[in-house]
């Protein structure tokens, strides 16, 4: 690190006495200053810091998340390590249409009119987040928007119902006509979204108990595996996110469900520790013994290494098995609970139903804070008990569905949901 600063101060000292004949060395030192320092942090602490090369000194000039994009690319496939700036504005965790930062808080995607009357595009609406605009004026998961501000919905101007100003909707509903057996439009409302904003996360949004042909059935949807506070507004440790979930849990525990569904196909953020007291509350109780996961990081840090067992203070739930729901959002701390549960519990005991996972096998860690920059690099592997890692391309479904291939969204928890119901059919089986 030394020789890369050296080299840059004698290069700026010549060039700069060459052409006015004034040492401004100090002006250099200080537009590299945070390349220098993220340089330094990454040949540390990188899972792939032996793959670091040392890049050219005019990259040190650049800014910091092009100069983080230069040493990631030496890194296996790594799409994860990222940097924020006290100034961003750039969500880390969205999901499709969706930020935390600055958002109408809701996710849609657009397709042609589902009634075929016409070649129409709408935008389906579909999720709802919790405490956000979209949900103070009304949208609801399934509704699909016809224009707003009398702007037909394209694929060209979409990016406007993301974020901005009030807008005004017009909405549609959806409705079905048994003797025709086609779909057609119920009726249309006009709506007002107020201006985007900081949205968060609900952590457990729904949660439910359904019996079915006398199996007592728990739901739970889980969108952060973080302990507490959301990913906007973590400035003070609180414990909220562990106090929902054993209240969560001990409901579960205090009606003896028999079966779990686990829908994390919105769960995209989290850490090891609420990782290992979710499955501590899932796993059979004959693998509470049974390690959980581990941990790989690199040759210079490996005495972080850590091998993760169950909690046994928590109310194991007594299942045997567990069906847990996924999208393509699904990340992180969610693939590293269904790869932990699938080697501890046994794949045959954990079925997972929606979509591929995606991929990320490997832990981030806030490393360091200068130069108004968060530093959050890939820092190790997470791995299952046995110490396999093997899921960076995802984590296969067994019942593979895509729930946007149907015209109908149910609100998540609704027994007639297309994924929900899936899961619960396999129940019965």
């Amino acid at each position: 690190m030394r020789k890369i600063f050296n080299t840059l101060l004698i290069i700026s000292v010549l060039f700069l006495n060459a052409c006015v004949g004034e040492d401004r060395s100090y002006q250099y030192e200080a537009l590299t200053q945070h390349n220098q320092w993220i340089y330094e942090v990454m040949s540390d602490k990188y899972l792939w810091a032996d793959n670091i090369q040392e890049p050219a000194w005019k990259k040190f000039f650049g800014k910091p998340s092009t100069f983080l994009d230069i040493i990631t690319a030496y890194g296996k496939n790594d799409k994860w390590s990222f940097l924020t700036v006290d100034t961003t504005t750039t969500d880390v965790h969205p999901r499709g249409n969706y930020n935390h930062l600055d958002s109408y808080g809701f996710d849609f995607s657009i397709m042609t009119d589902p009634t075929s009357q016409s070649t129409r595009s709408y935008a389906r609406v579909v999720t709802v987040y919790d405490n956000s605009p979209a949900q103070r004026c009304g949208l609801k998961r399934g509704d699909f928007i016809y224009s707003f501000d009398n702007n037909k919905i394209t694929s060209s101007n979409a990016s406007k119902i993301v974020s901005g100003a009030q807008r005004a909707l017009v909405v549609c509903h959806l409705d079905y006509n048994e003797e025709s057996q086609t779909f057609l439009w119920k009726d249309t409302v006009e709506y007002t979204l107020p201006k985007s904003t900081v949205v968060e996360d609900v952590a457990f949004p729904v949660h439910n108990v359904r019996d079915t042909l006398g199996v007592s059935i728990g739901y739970l949807m889980c969108n952060r595996l973080l302990v507490g506070n959301g990913l906007v507004n973590r400035t003070v440790a609180d414990s909220s996110y562990v106090d929902s979930l054993d209240k969560i849990m001990n409901e579960f525990k205090n009606v003896e469900i028999s079966e779990l569904v686990l829908d994390l196909r919105l769960a995209n953020d989290g850490t090891l520790d609420m990782m290992r007291r979710l499955a501590s509350y899932i796993i059979a109780p004959s693998a509470l013994d049974n390690v959980l996961a581990k941990t790989k990081w690199n040759e210079k840090n490996s005495e972080n290494n850590v091998s993760v067992m169950p909690d046994k203070s928590v109310g194991n739930l007594g299942l045997g098995r567990v069906f847990i729901i996924t999208s393509s959002y699904t990340q992180g701390a969610a693939e590293w609970l269904i790869h932990a549960l699938k080697s501890a519990m046994g794949s045959e005991n954990v079925c997972v139903i929606g979509q591929t996972t995606a991929g990320q096998n490997v832990m981030t860690q806030l490393v360091g804070y200068n130069y108004l920059v968060k530093l959050s690099p890939v820092v190790a592997y997470v791995a299952d008990g046995t110490g396999d890692y093997d899921y960076g391309s995802g984590i296969t479904p067994d019942v593979e569905i895509n729930e946007f291939n149907y015209v109908n969204l149910y609100p998540y928890g609704d027994y007639r949901e297309t994924l929900l119901s899936t899961a619960y059919s396999y129940v019965a089986k």
